[in-house]
């Protein structure tokens, strides 16, 4: 096993185990082919049977549903289309029924054969076929003998049902109209009544026809109840028949008739019509005695109109009851029978089932014998497998421990990597150890390397970020003093920008202050001028008016006189209606109870007949003030004429020296305006400039200041990088300290070390390092947004425009010593920006 490959090795399981298999195989091959007549008998007799007997029973299932919409809402249409379906549904079970007789021979025959053939022992099922064909026989005879009939008198009675709940459903809108009709005689029947019984108000018998006839009726001292009314009774009557026809479970109409729940039927329709058909005669017995009375003509014939539509609804919805009724007894009729098929079908469903049992029986006891077999087999192949697969998983394991834990000691031992696998095997695990051992070698050449890189990226971060630290603190300070600048320019600026637009709306101010001036000057002489002119028409027109005044008064005074003689009638009126209203009272006594209306209707007359004589007698103290003060008045408007002319004559006076010294006046400050406004021009140009001034420095400080901070924070970046780049460079040598590597040629003398680290800081890193030139670092690219991805201290290679190869830029590394470490820098020479 040793010669033989990993590849080999897995063959040789594979074939074993198909051998194995094999023979497995051939064996449940040679056992099975005596349960495929039992499984094939199964699933052919009895499978078929199951299905031609679903088939069936879903059709008398059909036949039993398409029956149901005979009962209600039936139309020649919906018959004729219902009668075509249940004749296709019975045409339906009588082929399915055909069809499972035919199958059963053909199958059973069939059987036969393969059981004589194969030399299965197969039951001869002659007690299946007897007893399924007297059942299938059976459910053949009720079908023709009994369904056939029962579908024609099902569909001929759908129709009578119709028609009668068509007629039924018609004559209920004219029961309505004559109960409408007899409701518009009420009023009358009250009247035609009092008149024929001549009863007073508070009479009993009047009391109970009121509330038989109105209900509640304004003038009666008791209330009688709704229920009472018999037109309130005829509409719940009327209800309680439209409830009737549509057949629904509840009937309750003006709470006479009582409610029920449940399945409406044709029995409780009579019992419920026979109890509306007695609630009515009583109704109509009170009705027709309360009309008689009144030997009023038509409203005896509005009675006897309700009377005969209500009998015709009466006979209408008998006839549909009993309609209903034979509807029902048409459905038990066919539910007895579709249940004699059901049975049938049950009986014929339970045969096949015990059938169906037996053959599940026969094929359990022939499998139990073959599942011992099997089982068996599968042992002694699986334990022939497994004694192979162990053997050959021993022969690949054993070198790969090996490999796994010079591994393990490598990752969580010391890290020795001067351990070697030994390769005493051949094939793919021989060549797996001489690969590792070359992979260990140049895994500890290659941490050797890392070790002294590692030692110089320290060194030369440190220096780097100790420049950067200073370089940082004086750009801070730098930027901080350039704030403070900013602030106090930023200040003066918004100083003198606040100057200059206080003084340009000053300037704009008098502007308007001097045209509004102008503007005024010649509009209040103006107005002066018109002004005279306009108090002299006044004055006039005031004069004109005092004439117009005293004539009004006078005829003010002839209209009062009039008024007096109004309110002495007005008095007159209301003693007369006082009067009147106190007969009212008198007569509303007499009534008594019927004239307490006409009472309080005469006293709300008599006081408003009293406030009226009140009112008058004001008016006419009114007119009379009105009189006198009219009189002094014209008397007082004389005078004023008077003295309106007097003050004319001042008023023109004073008007004319008033525009003469405001004249004067509108001048001297019209000229005081034009030189302040000539002073704030000059102000507002010299605030201009010092403002614009003042913006430019403010510029170019803040400028500066963007600047240095964009300084510090590059520094501060860097600053960051190189003492991250120290920290993970010690890291980095304090990880690869922990391996054990011997430099080849050198062994692990300190001396080796040296060397490696003296040819690393010089130049490349070989065993001659005579020829070595001068080491060079990798220049960084420099851009506005910090240092380029190119500057990760590896050397890349890039595509020039021509297609070859373009090298990086490199430095000598004491230009970059002198660059980052402790030579001067360019920031001492810094000049500011100007």
């Amino acid at each position: 096993m040793k010669g033989l490959t990993i590849s080999r090795k897995l063959l040789l399981i594979f074939l074993v185990n198909v051998i194995v298999i094999g023979c497995i195989a051939g064996i449940v091959f040679y056992s099975f082919k005596g349960l495929t007549g039992s499984i094939t008998y199964s699933s052919s007799t009895l499978g078929d049977y199951k299905v031609e007997l679903d088939g069936l029973r879903a059709e008398q299932s059909q036949l039993e549903a398409l029956t149901q919409p005979f009962y209600v809402n039936a139309t020649r249409q919906n018959v004729d289309r219902a009668t075509k379906l249940l004749n296709k549904a019975v045409k339906s079970i009588s082929h399915n029924i055909e069809r499972l007789a035919d199958k059963q021979f053909d199958v059973v025959n069939e059987l036969k054969v393969i059981g004589k053939k194969e030399g299965i022992r197969i039951s001869p099922l002659t007690t299946v076929e007897v007893t399924m064909g007297k059942e299938l026989a059976a459910v053949q005879k009720a079908i023709d003998k009994n369904i056939h009939p029962l579908i024609d008198q099902i569909a001929s009675h759908a129709l009578v049902l119709a028609n009668k709940t068509t007629k039924s459903t018609e004559l209920t809108p004219a029961v309505v109209y004559a109960l409408h009709d007899l409701e518009s005689t009420r009023k009358r029947l009250m009247f035609q009544y009092r008149i024929k019984t001549q009863l007073h108000n508070n009479h009993p018998k009047w009391l109970e026809f009121l509330g038989a006839i109105g209900g509640v009726e304004k003038g009666s001292d008791e209330s009688a109840d709704i229920e009472d009314n018999l037109f309130y009774q005829l509409r719940g009557q009327i209800e309680q028949l439209t409830s009737i026809q549509t057949g629904k479970t509840e009937i309750q109409a003006g709470g006479i008739a009582g409610s029920s729940g449940g399945v409406f039927t044709s029995e409780l329709g009579k019992q419920r019509l026979s109890e509306v058909w007695k609630q009515y005669t009583e109704t109509k017995d009170k009705l027709s005695d309360y009309v008689n009375k009144t030997e009023n003509n038509p409203i005896i014939e509005s009675l006897q109109a309700f009377d005969d539509s209500m009998m015709g609804v009466f006979v209408a919805v008998g006839e549909l009851t009993e309609a209903r009724e034979r509807s029902e007894q048409l459905a038990r009729d066919f539910g007895v029978l579709n249940n004699t098929i059901t049975s049938a079908l049950l009986d014929t469903d339970n045969t096949i089932e015990n059938e169906r049992q037996n053959v599940s029986n026969t094929i359990l006891a022939d499998g139990e014998g073959f599942l011992q077999i099997l089982i068996g087999l599968s042992v002694i192949g699986a334990l022939i497998s497994l004694i192979i697969g162990l053997f050959v998983k021993r022969s690949i394991t054993r070198p790969v421990d090996d490999l796994v834990e010079v591994a393990k000691d490598i990752a969580q031992g010391d890290g020795d990597l001067t351990k070697r696998l030994s390769v005493s095997a051949t094939g793919e695990l021989g060549q797996l150890s001489g690969w590792f051992n070359s992979f260990l070698q140049r895994l500890s050449d290659l941490i050797i390397e890392i070790k002294d890189f590692a030692s110089n990226i320290e060194h030369a971060s440190q220096e780097i970020a100790s420049g950067n630290k200073d370089l940082s603190e004086r750009t801070h300070r730098q930027s901080a003093a350039l704030q403070e600048t900013a602030s106090s320019m930023e200040q003066m600026n918004s100083i003198i920008q606040n100057s200059a637009e206080d003084a340009r709306k000053a300037y704009e101010r008098t502007q308007e202050t001097q045209a509004n001036v102008d503007e005024n000057r010649s509009n209040l002489l103006t107005v002066v001028q018109e002004t005279i002119h306009s108090n002299q028409e006044m004055l006039s027109n005031v004069q004109e008016t005092n004439h117009r005044v005293v004539d009004g008064m006078a005829e003010i005074s002839t209209n009062s006189e009039k008024m007096a003689g109004i309110v002495t009638l007005m008095n007159d009126i209301a003693f007369q209606t006082n009067l009147l209203a106190l007969n009212a009272s008198v007569e509303a006594a007499r009534a008594g109870e019927h004239g307490k209306g006409f009472a309080v209707v005469a006293t709300e007359v008599r006081r408003l007949a009293s406030r009226s004589a009140k009112a008058s007698e004001e008016i006419g103290q009114l007119v009379e003030t009105n009189l006198k003060s009219v009189s002094a008045g014209q008397g007082t408007v004389e005078e004023g004429g008077r003295s309106l002319e007097e003050r004319r004559l001042k008023v023109e006076s004073m008007l004319g020296s008033l525009q003469e010294s405001s004249n004067d006046n509108l001048t001297h400050i019209q000229t005081a305006f034009r030189e302040l406004a000539e002073v704030m021009e000059n102000v507002t140009t010299a605030s201009e400039e010092q403002a614009k001034g003042v913006g430019e420095v403010n510029q170019a400080i803040a400028d500066m200041e963007r600047l240095t901070q964009e300084n510090a924070t590059l520094v501060e970046q860097n600053s960051a990088a190189s003492h991250s780049m120290a920290s993970d460079t010690s890291s980095l040598t304090r990880l690869l300290n922990a391996f054990q590597v011997a430099r080849r040629g050198s062994g692990e003398d300190e001396e080796g070390d040296d060397r490696y680290r003296g040819a690393l800081r010089g130049g490349a890193v070989t065993d001659d390092t005579e020829d070595q030139g001068e080491l060079k670092y990798y220049a960084p690219y420099l851009t506005e947004d910090g240092v380029d991805d190119r500057s990760s201290g590896h050397r890349l290679e890039e595509k020039s425009e021509f297609g070859t190869d373009q090298e990086p830029e490199y430095l000598p590394a004491e230009l970059i010593d002198k660059d980052f470490g402790g030579g001067s820098s360019d920031l001492d020479d810094e000049k500011p920006f100007r």
